[in-house]
């Protein structure tokens, strides 16, 4: 569909009628938003008094009133493969979010006061940091898993990119520096503002990705007053001689864990979780494969969102290999067929952590410009296979995969994880320039900006750097976004765009 922009309303962003794909398409994309609404309201129906009263009592609740507009945002463009692929990653990420929701306000004890069920439930809930994969409690069968800033914190900053503001100038407020990562500020201005759910038995912090996520884990500590265990990640994570120390915090965890759920650790459950965890990396592996090749399906910001739920949220469930099995045969299909269904006049690889407050980024630059991202960095985390022979080699793989999570794997382990990686990657997908995030307040990574420019420089290869303040839109907003882009394709490549319209548009009060 050329002039998208034509289609938006002002400022908002949000298409005054659905998109056109052409019949088939169309048709295919308005059946995924008729099952997506089913299983919305079939979830709203399920606890009615519960989830109302749940949105009047937490701000960020309101958010998920918006999802059918932000799915929508997410699948822009696409046609073929690309649309079935990311309208499936989506509805499992429903399912998924869905039942978490039950669970967390089921038992709430804010929603529901003296509450024996909700007391009971709670029993077995094991509150975990959102960047600890949800994977090292698979020993737990009977023990529900939530990962606790996951509900509150990160999924309402890819839906609503206002949601982070008022929680970030509580933060500011109460003395937290404004230079810091927008992450932590957000997670601690919830907890401020006592907008945590009142739930679990225990909590599992973690010292990741930065000094910034410690010191909000006190921050909540003293707000959800848990039994805390933190579980220490080492920061050289490719260095051997740390790997014993960390299989140990990981046992240390299991045996918290196993002291106040009163539960027994089952091995053969985690076998089963890490088999299947092995078959997601492998349909992953596949993926990649298909983007080496001169038609690249799984595009899109749908494939960085739905790794980061995979790796963390959904690591060793069955529904999700089924669904990764489901979508690699669609993408197979058009591979075979030798056809491509976008317009790609460029390949590149996008670097650094996305920014939660533009998640359809990928797509705009994708259909302003042709440049798809065939491989990004949030990609390719975590990819070590799990060795299932042994007690022992589980947990070396658990340490592994804690050790390689979301937002660490390249922020963490030095030099040749964050630069080397990324030019590895540059070469296998045969890109043609590198799309590299910086993120303004991210101080680790800004430290080594320079190393990016030399080495691109020595290889004589481009890079486009688009400032970003990964879920803040009011330090960088998504007009600078594109503006950074807009400026590179326009002076360096002499690039002309797919879509004129979507140049300069204003959507600073889009969701």
């Amino acid at each position: 569909m050329k002039n998208m922009a034509n289609n938006m309303q002002p400022k908002t962003g949000i298409y005054k009628f659905r998109e056109w794909r052409g019949i088939v398409d169309s048709a295919y994309d308005y059946a995924m938003w008729c099952r997506l609404w089913y299983k919305l309201l079939k979830w709203a129906l399920g606890h009615p008094v519960q989830n109302v009263k749940a949105i009047f009592r937490y701000r960020w609740m309101f958010n998920y009133l918006t999802v059918p507009s932000f799915f929508d945002r997410n699948c822009e463009g696409f046609r073929g493969a690309a649309l079935r692929g990311g309208r499936n990653n989506f509805l499992i990420l429903t399912d998924a979010v869905t039942a978490n929701l039950d669970t967390i306000l089921s038992a709430d004890m804010k929603l529901h006061p003296g509450s024996k069920k909700a007391m009971e439930l709670n029993k077995k809930i094991i509150c975990m940091d959102e960047l600890v994969p949800a994977l090292v409690t698979a020993g737990f069968p009977e023990a529900k898993t939530v990962l606790y800033q996951m509900i509150p914190v990160y999924l309402p900053s890819l839906i609503n990119q206002h949601s982070t503001t008022h929680y970030i100038t509580q933060s500011e407020l109460h003395g937290l520096p404004a230079d810091v990562c927008p992450l932590p500020s957000f997670e601690a201005g919830v907890a401020i503002e006592d907008d945590y759910p009142e739930i679990g038995c225990c909590m599992i912090t973690c010292n990741m990705p930065c000094d910034g996520s410690i010191m909000t884990s006190a921050v909540q500590d003293r707000r959800h007053g848990l039994p805390t265990h933190p579980l220490n990640v080492p920061l050289r994570w490719l260095q051997d001689e740390v790997q014993e120390y960390a299989i140990e915090e990981i046992l240390d965890t299991i045996r918290f864990i196993e002291k106040h759920t009163g539960m027994q650790y089952d091995w053969d459950k985690l076998k089963e979780a890490c088999e299947n965890w092995n078959g997601e990396q492998e349909c992953k592996f596949e993926k990649w494969e298909f983007n080496r090749t001169k038609y690249p399906p799984h595009t899109g910001s749908s494939t960085w969102m739905y790794r980061i739920f995979e790796h963390q949220a959904v690591c060793g469930d069955p529904r999700a290999l089924a669904n990764d099995k489901k979508v690699n045969k669609i993408l197979a299909k058009e591979v075979a067929s030798g056809k491509c269904k976008k317009d790609i006049r460029y390949r590149a690889v996008i670097w650094n952590t996305p920014a939660n407050n533009y998640a359809n980024f990928n797509n705009w630059a994708l259909n302003a410009w042709g440049i798809d991202s065939v491989i990004e960095m949030i990609d390719v985390h975590g990819t070590a296979l799990i060795d299932t022979s042994s007690r022992e080699s589980m947990l070396a793989g658990l340490a592994n995969m804690v050790q390689t999570a979301t937002m660490r794997a390249h922020t963490k382990g030095g030099y040749e994880v964050m630069v080397d990686d990324m030019w590895r990657c540059f070469d296998e997908f045969k890109c043609d320039f590198v799309i590299l995030f910086d993120q303004i307040s991210c101080k680790g990574v800004g430290a080594i900006n320079g190393l990016f420019e030399e080495s691109a420089r020595a290889r004589g290869s481009k890079i486009c750097k688009v400032r970003q303040d990964l879920m803040e839109p009011t330090s960088i907003s998504r007009r600078d976004m594109r503006a950074d882009v807009n400026t590179f394709m326009s002076t360096v490549l002499n690039a002309e765009p797919v879509d004129p319209t979507l140049i300069e548009f204003d959507d600073d009060e889009s969701w």
